[in-house]
């Protein structure tokens, strides 16, 4: 395996051109920041096998790899396809283990640690993304989100054998709807009723059914901005009929076990 550490002007030397313009964004927004904050973490490229990984001495902090290299992680929720048909990388992070810098001699032994992976959803949106928990030895992940940043838009209730029983929707849309990309319209402050956040059951066969919601409650004083999160005095919480079932934030959140920190990203309990 060939490694050194890298400048800025010599970060992709080793790696193709195609390479290059697939995870040029995503390095950007994962290295970027935490090179500004902190001289010590240094950036390691290999190009056999191809990777870039950011290490703290003989620590590895993160990774970004062709996901291909890591195959036993991939499934169909989390194996997304660039305009060219490839595969966009995965970027993996240890946030509650240590792991040593040496697994990177042996790609596959980072199979062996709790672990993060991110994949962007679009190439131009490196802070979009599907990103799922996996615990160590295992290629079940137990925990999946879909986040733009930091805001959950998403959130899967996986079983042990990784399969979805539950979906946490987040964003104004329709009290009674089940659809995941069903948004209001408007570009003004949401109508009366309207549900912030929707959570469904899923059943063994797949279907979907609405069980819980957090709406607008009436003449609440909610943003014009349709992204902004409204402040939860301005919410009901209980069933998708209107009825009341609990009284804050925090009670519909333990009561249904959304996680809208993503919390369980990093092997914690989602409360």
């Amino acid at each position: 395996m060939d490694q050194k550490s890298l400048s800025a002007e010599n970060l992709y030397r080793c790696l193709s051109v195609s390479k290059r313009l697939r995870i040029f964004a995503v390095i950007v927004a994962t290295f970027g920041v935490a090179a500004a904050a902190n001289a010590s973490p240094e950036s390691v490229e290999s190009s056999h096998p191809p990777f870039l990984a950011r290490v703290d001495g003989n620590k590895l902090l993160s990774l970004v790899v062709e996901p291909r290299q890591l195959a036993l992680d991939m499934n169909q929720e989390n194996s997304i396809r660039s305009e060219t048909n490839d595969f966009k990388p995965a970027r993996y992070y240890f946030p509650d283990t240590t792991v040593p810098r040496s697994v990177l001699k042996n790609l596959k032994e980072v199979y062996r640690y709790n672990r993060r992976r991110d994949v962007p959803i679009v190439s131009s949106g490196g802070n979009w993304v599907i990103a799922e928990y996996f615990r160590a030895n295992s290629h079940i992940p137990s925990a999946r989100f879909r986040l733009l940043g930091k805001r959950v838009q998403r959130q899967e209730q996986l079983d042990p054998a990784g399969k979805v029983t539950g979906i946490v929707l987040v964003g104004w849309a329709p009290r009674r709807s089940i659809e995941d990309d069903v948004q209001l319209g408007s570009p003004s402050a949401p109508g009366e009723h309207a549900a912030w956040i929707r959570v469904l059951k899923v059943s063994a066969t797949g279907k979907r059914t609405l069980v819980a919601v957090a709406w607008k409650a009436a003449g609440g004083a909610v943003s014009a901005s349709m992204n902004d999160e409204p402040n939860e005095r301005d919410l009901n919480f209980g069933r998708p009929d209107g009825t009341v079932r609990w009284h804050s934030m925090d009670e519909f959140v333990k009561s249904t076990g959304i996680d809208l920190n993503a919390r369980s990203l990093a092997g914690k309990s989602p409360q």
